[in-house]
């Protein structure tokens, strides 16, 4: 049995890959921001060169220069 809050599964590889299971909605995508939600939530992931692929397959990951990922509006 899988816990509620464990559903969605967030993965930051370094500074520079982040792997989103489950991403609900992609809300922005900018070379500085990439915005989605997940699971309920809002996620900010802050940085440089940042790109979003894979969003039809369910997940999503980001690829750049990350500097922060940002949770619901605030660190």
């Amino acid at each position: 049995m899988q816990l509620p809050m464990f559903a969605d599964r967030m993965e930051l590889c370094g500074n520079t890959d982040l792997y989103v299971d489950r991403c609900r909605r992609l809300l922005e995508c900018s070379e500085m921001l990439v915005l989605l939600e997940l699971g309920g939530h809002k996620v900010a992931v802050w940085g440089h060169q940042l790109r979003a692929s894979d969003y039809a397959e369910g997940g999503l990951h980001v690829t750049g220069r990350i500097c922060a990922v940002e949770f619901d509006g605030g660190l």
